[in-house]
């Protein structure tokens, strides 16, 4: 994408965006992000309305504190003074309910020579791809962290209710008041994703930002979410846009054997991480890998595997394997079936990994990305929507 880098320090681009009416509450930073006021009637209690924001085995943080994420700056800004970027990042409503609270860890990138530490945090509607973000129906001021670990929280007051099942989106603007804000947005820790081209594992450094929108709402007024159906682990979900269970808008990350037709002699293997949600064996990997429409590259074999977790290094050792068969329709899913698989443990960091044998060297495929890996991003003509590219899958 020629309009938004990936570099060291976050990814920067030009924009700038009229928003609605803000309505602006105290601003506070808080560890964590929860909710803070006491409950005062026993009817009333606290719900996830959507969040990517957890506790992995390798990182203290909730969020994925080894890397960047993307820029969030003002025009005074100190990266790259006189453009603008802003942020969004979608979810599906888990509940019913009024939101209170916008809990985001974006980190405040160099103190000294750009203090600035508020930004404005909203709910916007969905306007599906290519726009993303639609209409913002609630917005507050958030006060950033300077310490690491640290969440910054928006209160919202006079919110619409949001509705169990339906698109919204959390974006990170900034007024008049905020033009120096210089931030990024750090990313969710199941954002991670490496590669492998032959000479070990290697970090993708374009992770979807981490959030958290939390309501209180009464008893009768609140649907909570049914049980995960994601098995062990996964980040597959239906799409309102497009009625896919993973963003065939962006065609993820490759996988290929050295015999590819794409770039012959390299192959390309792909792994993303999950945190078990529960104890058990698992019986079958399912991703969305996409043979590329290719008339001579027609292998359509891939090895998906569980791996253990070598935190800062990737995947580590190899649990178990199965073959499976890579489709050609999109929103179709590669499905490997895994035979005497060890027992996996809840809370315990694993890999799927996707990888090609001897026998699947002419592989030319892609593993196309979760809908949780959609972000939006404006440099001035509006909102366009992207995808950091973290892969599909579930374990079940």
């Amino acid at each position: 994408m020629n309009r938004v880098a990936a570099g060291e320090n976050g990814w920067a681009g030009i924009g700038i965006l009229a928003c609605a009416a803000v309505f602006a509450q105290e601003a506070e930073a808080v560890l964590g992000g929860d909710l803070d006021g006491v409950q005062t009637a026993p009817d009333r209690r606290r719900v996830t309305l959507g969040s990517n924001l957890f506790v992995e085995p390798c990182n203290s943080c909730n969020y994925d504190s080894n890397d960047n994420g993307p820029a969030v700056v003002g025009p005074d800004n100190c990266l790259s003074p006189g453009t603008t970027q802003w942020i969004g990042v979608p979810f599906i409503a888990a509940a019913t309910g009024v939101p209170k609270q916008i809990s985001v860890p974006l980190i405040v990138r160099d103190p000294r020579n750009c203090p600035s530490r508020e930004v404005t945090l909203s709910i916007y509607t969905d306007a599906c791809s290519p726009t993303g973000p639609g209409t913002p129906l609630v917005s507050a001021v958030a006060r950033l962290p300077r310490a690491t670990c640290n969440i910054g929280v928006a209160k919202l007051t006079n919110a619409p209710t949001l509705i169990r099942g339906q698109k919204y989106w959390v974006v990170a603007t900034t007024n008049a008041d905020q033009s120096g804000l210089d931030a990024n947005w750090k990313p969710s820790n199941n954002a991670q994703s490496y590669f492998n081209t032959g000479n070990g594992w290697t970090q993708s450094d374009r992770g979807t930002p981490a959030f958290l929108v939390q309501a209180i709402a009464a008893l009768q007024s609140a649907s909570e979410p049914e049980p995960s159906s994601q098995g062990f682990g996964g980040n597959l979900f239906v799409d309102p846009c497009t009625g896919c269970n993973y963003d065939s808008n962006s065609s993820g990350l490759e996988v290929r054997g050295p015999d590819n037709c794409t770039i012959p002699g390299q192959l390309h293997w792909t792994a993303v991480p999950f945190v078990a949600a529960k104890s058990g064996v698992p019986t079958r990997i399912l991703a969305p890998i996409i043979l590329h429409d290719l008339p001579i590259c027609t292998e359509n074999k891939v090895t998906l595997s569980l791996y253990t977790d070598n935190c800062d290094l990737g995947p580590g050792d190899p649990l178990v394997s199965g073959i499976a068969t890579v489709p050609k329709a999109p929103c179709d899913l590669a499905v490997a079936t895994l035979v005497s698989a060890p027992a996996l443990q809840e809370g315990v960091k694993y890999w799927v990994v996707a990888t090609t044998d001897e026998n699947q060297t002419g592989l030319d495929a892609s593993w196309y990305a979760s809908n949780n890996a959609q972000v939006a991003g404006s440099l001035g003509d509006g909102w366009f929507q992207f995808s950091t590219g973290t892969p599909g899958f579930l374990v079940q």
